[in-house]
């Protein structure tokens, strides 16, 4: 017990290090930043804090060394309408599979857009041609338990983008771990997402958007139908700078479910002003929590409500982000257990 609880301090301990640190973001570095783009409503109304918790057919994004925690079949499919006419759909699926202790499971994300109006300097308002953007990955996942309490993931993944003529194609992998600790049901995770080689558009070559994530969750309060599930994690990306999330989900009678979360990576937003006087500062925040007028930022918060119906097995959830200057957006989830339908 005390080698559990040092190695617990001594992980959150390394994920707070960062704060210590200044970090310089790299905005505009990689390609394909879809990948990072969150995928179901209970995730994102967490904040995107489920790393540790990957105890759904989300985990295939979100931590696929989680999947083990699945003992039947499940589908989700996830839409988002995201600014400026983009649109954004996930959908997966997994098979557990006991006599070798592993869980196997598919995915496809798409990401695109409405056709836009092709202009050139010559011709500002329009060519009389129109031409569309979008990108899509599809995913192969297999989970294996290694011990009772430790399980690993895997997941390879084909890619493709394309813009208007031009087009981009590669692979990338997903690695994750899960460890429930068996201690006040505190869960352990891990996972690096998007590693693989660079893609080339025409001739120009870019890295993927890597990311490394550590995160731990635990059920904080259980008392009767009531019960709140509280995670929170470490975000280490190639482009940007460290990012913390944290999430809470309140379930009655595993009914119904409210969620709350919020990312963070700075305590307050630097204009580019303040960055020329302090070079401390940086100027590519995304969510502080203090916002450019002194008050609590929205950015990066999220709310979530999840309606479960037991006799068809079916699960609805829905989700709300703030985005900043691109204002906000609603996701919506259905997820379903295949063959579960009891009337």
């Amino acid at each position: 017990m005390n080698r559990l609880k040092s190695l617990i301090g001594i992980a959150v301990g390394a994920a707070l290090v960062p704060l210590l640190a200044f970090g310089q973001a790299k905005v505009g570095t990689t390609g394909l930043n879809f990948l990072k783009v969150g995928t179901t409503a209970r995730a994102v109304g967490m904040g995107e804090a489920f790393t540790a918790v990957a105890n759904d057919v989300s985990a295939l994004y979100y931590n696929p060394g989680g999947l083990i925690q699945l003992t039947r079949p499940q589908a989700t499919f996830s839409i988002v309408d995201w600014p400026v006419g983009i649109k954004y759909a996930f959908l997966g699926g997994v098979m557990p599979m006991p006599l070798v202790s592993g869980v196997l499971g598919v995915q496809t994300t798409t990401l695109f857009s409405d056709e836009m109006v092709e202009t050139t300097p010559e011709m500002p308002y329009g060519t009389g041609r129109t031409f569309t953007a979008g990108d899509i990955a599809v995913g192969l996942t297999y989970c294996q338990r290694l011990t009772d309490k430790f399980s690993v993931g895997t997941t390879l993944k084909y890619l493709h983008s394309q813009l208007a003529d031009a087009r981009a194609s590669g692979w990338s992998a997903d690695v994750g771990t899960f460890y429930a600790t068996g201690w006040r049901r505190v869960n352990i995770g891990m996972i690096i997402q998007n590693f693989g080689p660079d893609m080339t558009y025409v001739s120009e070559p870019f890295p993927l958007p890597i990311t490394f994530k550590f995160g731990m969750s635990m059920v904080a309060y259980e008392d009767g139908p009531h019960s709140i599930l509280a995670a929170g994690e470490f975000i280490h990306p190639n482009d940007n700078l460290e990012l913390y999330r944290i999430g809470a989900e309140y379930t009655y009678k595993r009914l119904v479910s409210l969620r709350f979360g919020k990312q963070v990576n700075a305590w307050e937003r630097a204009t580019w002003d303040e960055y020329q006087a302090d070079r401390q500062k940086d100027p590519f925040v995304e969510y502080p929590i203090i916002d450019e007028n002194g008050g609590l930022s929205l950015d990066g918060v999220s709310f979530g409500l999840g309606l479960q119906i037991p006799q068809a097995g079916v699960t609805v959830d829905y989700a709300w982000n703030g985005l900043g200057t691109l204002s906000s957006a609603h996701r919506f989830t259905i997820s379903y257990l295949i063959g579960y339908i009891n009337f």
